[in-house]
C-alpha cells in the first residue's frame, strides 16, 4: 500500500501543471492557402485546456441531414486539403462536404442534456437508481477561418472577439491548412513578446498565481517526451 501511494504521488507530481492550474491550451501557428494561390500565415488554437479538461477545435461539415462529420484536432497534427469541389482529406479521412465550417469550442457554454434517463435495477446488491446526464458540448460555427495576426495580452486566443488582429479566410475558399512545425522567426518574435507581456501581468502582488500559459506545438514536438505524455495524457482525458 505504501509503494502504490508513492507511485501516485510521483504520478501527480509529474502532471502537477494539469493538476493544480488546469489542463493547458494548445495552440499553433498555420498555413492556410486559397484557391487563388495566396498563402496566409497566423495564430490559432488546436485545443482549449481549463480546469475543465481539454476540448479541440476543429471542422465540421455537412453532406446533407444524413451525413455530416465532426474532426477535431488532436496530436497527429492532420492537415486539410481540398482536392475537389466538395472533396476534403483530413489524414486517412477523405469526407464529400457541401459545407465546411471551423468549429471553436465555446467555455461556460456547456449544458447538461433536460433528458436525464434514469433506472432502476435490483441485483444482489438490492434496489438501486441509476440516475445519468448528458453533457452537450457546444462549439461556434464559423464559415469563415479568423486567423489571429496578433497575440492578445492575454495570450489565450479568444473566438470569442474576432472583429480586431483576425483575418477571416471563407471556408469554401481554403485548399490547404497546415500546422507549422517550424514557423519563422516573425512568429516567433510575436509569441516571445506576448509570453514576456503575459508572464510579468501574471507575477504581480495582486496575480493569484492561478494561470497556466499555452502550449505552442512547434515547441511541443521538439520535446519528444513531453509530446508523447500529453498526447497520451489527452488521450486518456477523452477516454473517461
Amino acid at each position: 500500500m505504501k509503494k502504490l501511494t508513492i507511485i501516485i504521488s510521483i504520478f501527480l507530481m509529474a502532471f502537477t501543471n494539469y493538476v493544480d492550474v488546469g489542463d493547458p491550451s494548445i495552440q499553433a501557428v498555420c498555413k492556410i492557402t486559397t484557391e487563388n494561390g495566396e498563402t496566409h500565415e497566423g495564430f490559432v488554437t488546436l485545443i482549449n485546456g481549463s480546469y475543465d479538461g481539454m476540448h479541440s477545435n476543429g471542422f465540421y461539415l455537412y453532406q446533407d441531414e444524413h451525413y455530416n462529420w465532426t474532426t477535431l484536432f488532436d496530436f497527429e497534427l492532420h492537415s486539410l486539403k481540398k482536392n475537389g469541389k466538395t472533396k476534403y482529406n483530413i489524414g486517412n479521412f477523405s469526407p464529400d462536404a457541401k459545407e465546411i465550417y471551423f468549429i471553436a469550442h465555446t467555455w461556460g457554454n456547456d449544458v447538461y442534456s433536460s433528458k436525464d434517463s434514469k433506472k432502476v435495477i435490483n441485483d444482489s446488491n438490492g434496489k438501486h437508481l441509476i440516475k445519468k446526464t448528458e453533457l452537450i458540448h457546444q462549439y461556434k460555427m464559423f464559415d469563415s477561418i479568423p486567423l489571429f495576426k496578433e497575440l492578445q495580452r492575454t495570450y489565450h486566443i479568444n473566438y470569442n472577439k474576432t472583429d480586431s488582429n483576425t483575418k477571416k479566410i471563407a471556408m469554401n475558399n481554403i485548399i490547404s491548412f497546415e500546422i507549422l512545425k517550424n514557423p519563422n522567426s516573425k512568429w516567433l518574435e510575436k509569441i516571445e513578446q506576448a509570453r514576456k507581456i503575459y508572464l510579468n501581468d501574471n507575477n504581480g502582488e495582486e496575480s493569484t498565481g492561478d494561470y497556466l500559459e499555452p502550449i505552442w506545438i512547434h515547441e511541443l514536438i521538439k520535446n519528444p517526451k513531453k509530446f508523447k505524455e500529453l498526447k497520451e495524457y489527452f488521450k486518456s482525458w477523452k477516454n473517461k
